[in-house]
This record gives structure tokens, C-alpha cells and sequence, in this order.
């Protein structure tokens, strides 16, 4: 063969193919792999991910959760994992393995990979995008029941990544009954729709807030705005978590609520959730 004949390769190209075929051949063996989004940041989409990770592990399944928040990953902390340990690693294979958390959680965060919890990770999208891959496909998840994959807030880069990467994935949107969080939750909303992925539905979270001194129910923000989302665009409303104080208290102490606080008001709502989530996706 002359040199003219010599066909271009682009290894670039060829490296991301590969990986893309490791991310195909990763998410065969995951049974469900579940979304966590919302449009905006602060509505506990973290916390919905974490109990929802210990509630199906509690109950026996194999189960893994992604903190694919490559900037600002807070999992491992409400998990109670120490960001000291780190992945290990197979260097013949090119694959790591995720860290071992509470009940046999397979857990992977990009807390793991920097010095100390304080380190920024300042990275412009292409770079979370290529760790973003690198999580799905050069990990060894393993035979899991479910992924959880817990994404930062917004309609772009690991977001859109995450969709595009995962087509047979289930999506969640998390939203406050704030206005504004609405607003944002819509959009979110939206996207998944135009990219014709599956919703499962909208979580509502700090709902409300029962008066430990009077024990009357007060709305913290104007009620209604989930309902009427769910009905706008056709999706399941699959639960209103009301706010207790116990349910941050137990993000920063790294012991989900619905394991700490079994019967409070909060954990039944959110058992209430995942039992309509499970009948979904295992029905």
C-alpha cells in the first residue's frame, strides 16, 4: 500500500468510540438507571438521590449511585464516605473500581479525586464531559439493579452528556413548590422530552413544614406549582417530601433520613415515592 493509499485515522475519534462501546457495554449489565435532575440548584436533588440509592439498597438490591456533579460533589458527604479513600485501580484492564459505601453501595464521585474536600475542580466542559464518560464506561459497576445518577443543576454540558449517553434511562425531576424552582424544573422537563427519554415523574421537595411547637402545617412556599406541572405535561407526580429540620441535619452528619428516621413524616413520603418508582420499572 502506497502512502497515498494510507487511510486517515483519527485516534481521538477511535479513543472515544471505544469508550463509548465500555459506557454501551457497563449500562447492559445495570438493570434501571435512573436520572436525577432539576433546573435549578438547592432543591435537594442530592438528597433525593442519597435516600433513594440507601432505600432500594436497604431492601436488597444491587444498587450504585453516580455523582456526576463534577464541580460541586456533595454525595460521598451525605453518604458518610471518607473522600480520603480512593478508587482502585487496574492499570492492565484500564477500568477502576467504584468505592464500597453503606449497605453495598457501589459509589463514585469525582470527591474521590481531588486532594482535599476544599480543591476546586476548575474545568471547562469537554473536560467534565470526558470524566463524565470515563465514570460510565471505565468503571466497573458490575451487575447492578439500579444506577443512580445524581446531575447538577441546568439543561447543559454533563446534563446533556448524561442523556445522550444513557438513552434507556429514567428520568426524575426534583423541584421545590417555589416559583422559581418551577419555572427552571420546566425546562428540565422539556428537555428530556425533546430528547425522548422516559419521565417517571416529578418529586416536590420541602413541601411543607409542621410547627413543632403548634403542630399546624404551614406551606413555605404558595402550593400547587408540582400538581400543575404534572398535569401540564402529562407526567406522575410521585411525591411531596414535607421539610424537617432532621433531613438536613442528617445530609451534613452523612446518614440518610429515611434510615435515620424511619417514621417520620418525611422518610413515609419518600417510601411512598419509591414504592410508585419501583412499580414503574418493575412492574
Amino acid at each position: 500500500m502506497s502512502e497515498k493509499e494510507i487511510p486517515d485515522i483519527d485516534l481521538k475519534e477511535m479513543m472515544v468510540d471505544e469508550r463509548e462501546k465500555n459506557i454501551r457495554k457497563n449500562m447492559e449489565k445495570i438493570k434501571h438507571k435512573i436520572v436525577i435532575i432539576s433546573g435549578k440548584g438547592g432543591v435537594g436533588k442530592t438528597t433525593v438521590a442519597i435516600n433513594l440509592a440507601m432505600s432500594l439498597a436497604s431492601v436488597g438490591l444491587r444498587v450504585g449511585i453516580l455523582d456526576v456533579d463534577i464541580t460541586g460533589p456533595n454525595a460521598i458527604k451525605m453518604l458518610g464516605i471518607s473522600p480520603e479513600l480512593k478508587p482502585r485501580v487496574d492499570p492492565e484492564a484500564k477500568r477502576f473500581y467504584p468505592i464500597d459505601g453503606p449497605l453495598k453501595l457501589k459509589v463514585m464521585s469525582m470527591a474521590f479525586l481531588t486532594l482535599t474536600p476544599d480543591d476546586p475542580v476548575i474545568w471547562r466542559g469537554p473536560m467534565k464531559m470526558s470524566a463524565v464518560r470515563q465514570f460510565l464506561g471505565d468503571a466497573e459497576w458490575g451487575e447492578l439493579d439500579y444506577l443512580i445518577c445524581d446531575l447538577p443543576p441546568g439543561t447543559s454540558d454533563e446534563t446533556l452528556d448524561i442523556l445522550q449517553l444513557i438513552p434507556d434511562e429514567n428520568v426524575i425531576i426534583v423541584t421545590t413548590p417555589q416559583e422559581v424552582a418551577l419555572m427552571d424544573a420546566r425546562k428540565t422537563i422539556k428537555m428530556a422530552m425533546v430528547m425522548q427519554r422516559k419521565i417517571l415523574g416529578i418529586i416536590e421537595n420541602m413541601s411543607g413544614f409542621n410547627c413543632p411547637h403548634c403542630g399546624d402545617y404551614i406551606d413555605l412556599y404558595p402550593p400547587g406549582g408540582a400538581e400543575k406541572a404534572s398535569t401540564d405535561f402529562n407526567i406522575s407526580l410521585l411525591g411531596k417530601i414535607p421539610f424537617e429540620i432532621e433531613v438536613s441535619q442528617q445530609g451534613d452528619q452523612g446518614l440518610p433520613f429515611i434510615i435515620k428516621y424511619p417514621e417520620s413524616k418525611s422518610a413515609k413520603a419518600f417510601k411512598d415515592a419509591v414504592r410508585k418508582i419501583r412499580e414503574l420499572l418493575e412492574k
